[in-house]
């Protein structure tokens, strides 16, 4: 019995190192093709499956051996209170689920990552010898070299061979600058390694060590160089005043580094490199002004962990619509501390400010030699100093620079290892069998069992539906429209919670819609049941996203633009249409987007709904133009509102205004093919031919294979005499058209010396013949 009970200790022991040992190899360098998140999404995945076989291996363990071995310290303290505060935060969150699974949210900030997180730490700090310490450090520090050489292939054009992946920017770990601050935090753990390894390893180390230089120069970005210069210059200061474990002729390397830092810095060197990826984030006043915008709100939890977003789009000025970015939504801010203060509130920010003093309480105490003994030796000193070191510099970059799921899991190691590097000896408690402490350890680690099981199965279900998600979308995107829907359906089905997957469900029934009811196949009677299903399950499928995610502005968006499609075919969606966009209005006011789309409601309502009533049609048109009028001031340049006040005039008759403004408008937009066209048929419509001509070629110049704009520079052209270059025109159409009857007749009338619209039922005023829309999407 005790060979079998020793038999199975070893046994789970060697599963939670093993566990922990592959988690921390591959997790930097994880990523799988078969998701939309290749990165994150997978690495929290691999996290949770990994963090929990070890627990469990480590929990079957105590309840085995009948103990339980804990370091006590400060920290352990604050990392208990970083967990509550990130748990009531998710409780009272803006959006509970993604703020508990992350995915569609921010992966990295939700519950779940962070409770993992903090499972791995107890498990590194407290159960983990100084020995597999030391060893988790070196097998961190060979993924980060692979890590490097990926980064630096992919800066230089050398790619991985996935389609996802052939771009400079991509990278294991995230942007292009998260990428450059892990290698900085990375270099003071090399510098060390190869100071202490062995020869075979000293070797690997120093070309890792080759290879940052030529990452840090690469990726050349300012907070990159900074964190290098903060990195190295703590590393010397360290090793002056523990001169007694480091052999200070090492410290050319990291001298080396901070000439290096300095000299980008101050001369601002810039080194010619076409692959060097732009990227684009929030600056730290812009994030600081939405983060107590916010907290204002939301004082003490915050909006929820991973509800950047949210805060993003209700709190930004109207003064980030000026440029061709105006449309970008972040996920996070400047800083990542600036992200958890705006989406965990006071409270969150609070216990993240303790896990980080704690911390350092405990580095302050190791580098006045203070509280502890000294059986670790020089190597030991050494490792716990790169660690330290490590930490302080991400520590710093926590302050100017974002984050993700990568550099928040090597945040959490750092701290597991300096602490179970330093921290005192460990307290180990006995659990009698009759005691009542064995009953509660046997109650908690039975609880931890289910609700562990529980959430790999959840997790696993989650997962399966990202799949299916994703190759649904590659299947609409290759015109496999069948297959695509079955495959969104799929994972709404094992996936019920997420808003993404139900909004893209939507809008695919409605594009399935058009087909059916362009599809000749079909007889009424089938036509109109499959639409009357398509309908239904297109507005379900939006109004679930809505109550999924009601603090999401694009589900209410998306959700109005269903309605929109349907004005005419449903009795009152549009007032529900009109309800939807100004929800949108609502949680994001300074988007001209939702402003011009409900005026468009207004413009169809006249149109269809109130078409044979003066006075509702005229009161809706003036409704439609007070809401362009009021995108037009959110965003002086936004074409789409400006060309709907020219369609409001030409619905009022105003056709001179009309045309003013759109003239206007070819200012902001000179090369807008709709614009063109709009513009060009104007000009026919009033008989003004050669204005007609002048913007339908542009129209055609800009898209050769623009039907309708090639239909009337046809009949443009015509009308001005030029019939053989109409007939070329009705050609083009008839070849992208071969299916259309009408414009075999024109050109049969063109050929015969006919008007081309002769025996055709024409249109007053004549409207573009041939469907070349498509569903919008915000």
């Amino acid at each position: 019995m005790l060979k079998e009970s020793l038999f199975i200790n070893n046994f789970c022991e060697n599963i939670l190192r093993y566990s922990i040992y592959i988690l921390i190899f591959l997790l930097p360098i994880l990523f799988l093709p078969w998701t939309s998140d290749a990165l994150d999404f997978n690495k929290q995945t691999f996290l949770v499956l990994f963090v929990f076989v070890a627990l469990f291996a480590w929990l079957a363990k105590i309840l085995i051996s009948g103990k339980i071995s804990i370091k006590l310290n400060k920290t352990n303290i604050a990392v208990l209170v970083l967990f509550l505060a990130f748990l009531v935060s998710t409780i009272f969150s803006t959006d509970k689920y993604g703020s508990f699974w992350g995915w569609p949210r921010v992966t990295s900030e939700s519950f779940l990552t962070v409770l993992c997180f903090i499972i791995f730490y107890f498990l590194v700090s407290n159960v983990f010898s100084k020995k597999e310490i030391i060893a988790s450090i070196i097998l961190f520090a060979l993924s980060g070299l692979l890590v490097v050489s990926i980064g630096v292939s992919q800066l230089l054009g050398l790619f991985l061979p996935f389609n996802f992946a052939k771009s400079p920017s991509f990278n294991t770990i995230g942007m292009v600058g998260e990428l450059g601050l892990f290698i900085a935090i990375l270099l003071p753990l090399l510098i060390v390694l190869e100071i202490y390894s062995k020869k075979w390893l000293r070797i690997i180390f120093g070309a890792g060590i080759l290879l940052s230089i030529i990452s840090f120069v690469l990726i050349n970005y300012a907070i990159v160089w900074w964190i290098v210069l903060v990195g190295c210059a703590l590393f010397i200061l360290v090793a002056v005043a523990k001169k007694e474990f480091f052999d200070l002729r090492w410290l050319g390397i990291p001298m080396f580094f901070l000439v290096l830092a300095l000299s980008f810095i101050i001369l601002q060197v810039q080194i010619p490199s076409p692959q060097r990826p732009i990227e684009v984030y929030l600056n730290q006043a812009t994030s600081l002004g939405i983060s107590f915008s916010a907290l204002k709100e939301y004082p003490v939890f915050g909006s929820g962990p991973g509800t950047f977003s949210y805060v993003f789009s209700k709190y930004k000025g109207s003064d980030l619509n000026q440029g061709i970015l105006w449309n970008l939504k972040f996920n996070s801010a400047g800083a990542k501390a600036i992200t958890i203060l705006a989406t965990t509130g006071i409270l969150g920010f609070a216990s993240f400010l303790a896990l980080i003093a704690a911390t350092l309480f405990y580095g302050a105490k190791f580098m006045i030699g203070a509280g502890r003994e000294r059986e670790a030796g020089q190597r030991g000193e050494v490792f716990i100093s790169a660690v330290l070191v490590a930490f302080a510099a991400q520590t710093t970059a926590l302050f100017f620079y974002g984050s993700n799921l990568a550099l928040d899991f090597l945040f959490f190691f750092l701290i597991a290892c300096f602490l179970g590097l330093f921290a005192e000896e460990k307290k180990e408690f006995s659990l009698r069998p009759s005691s009542f402490a064995t009953l509660f350890v046997t109650f908690i680690a039975t609880l931890f069992f289910i609700f562990g099981v529980g959430l790999l199965f959840l997790n696993g279900q989650r997962y399966v539906a990202e799949i299916y998600y994703t190759k649904g979308i590659l299947n609409f995107a290759f015109g496999q429209k069948d297959e695509g829907l079955q495959k969104l359906e799929s994972a709404v089905r094992l996936n019920p919670k997420s808003d993404v997957y139900l909004t893209q469900l939507s809008q695919a029934y409605l594009f399935r819609l058009g087909d059916v009811i362009a599809d000749a196949s079909f007889s009424d009677e089938d036509k109109s049941a499959i639409s009357q299903l398509l309908m239904n399950n297109s507005v379900n499928a939006a109004k679930i996203a809505t109550d999924v995610s009601p603090k999401n502005a694009n589900n209410w968006a998306v959700r109005g633009l269903v309605y929109r499609n349907l004005i005419g075919a449903i009795v009152g969606v549009e007032d529900w249409a009109l309800h939807s966009y100004e929800q949108a209005i609502q949680l994001e006011p300074s988007n001209p987007y939702y402003a011009t789309q409900k005026g468009i409601v207004y413009m169809t309502k006249a149109a269809i709904v109130n078409k044979d009533d003066n006075a509702k049609r005229n009161e809706d048109l003036d409704n439609a133009k007070k809401e362009f009028d009021r995108a037009v001031e959110l965003k002086s340049d936004y074409a789409p509102a400006r060309f709907q006040i020219a369609m409001f005039y030409q619905a009022k008759g105003q056709i001179d205004e009309g045309i003013k403004a759109l003239e206007e408008l070819k200012a902001y937009s000179p090369d807008d093919v709709g614009l063109l066209f709009q513009l060009g048929l104007i000009y026919y419509q009033e008989k003004d031919f050669n204005k007609a001509k002048l913007n339908l070629e542009s129209a055609v110049s800009v898209s050769p294979n623009y039907s309708n704009a090639l239909y009337f520079l046809g009949l443009t052209y015509y009308k001005l005499g030029q019939s053989d270059k109409a007939i070329e025109k009705f050609e083009k159409v008839l070849e992208f058209n071969p299916g259309n009857e009408e414009v075999r007749v024109i050109l049969a009338n063109l050929k015969e010396g006919k008007d081309p619209l002769s025996g055709i039922i024409q249109e007053i005023p004549p409207q573009a013949p041939i469907d070349e829309t498509s569903v919008e999407t915000p």
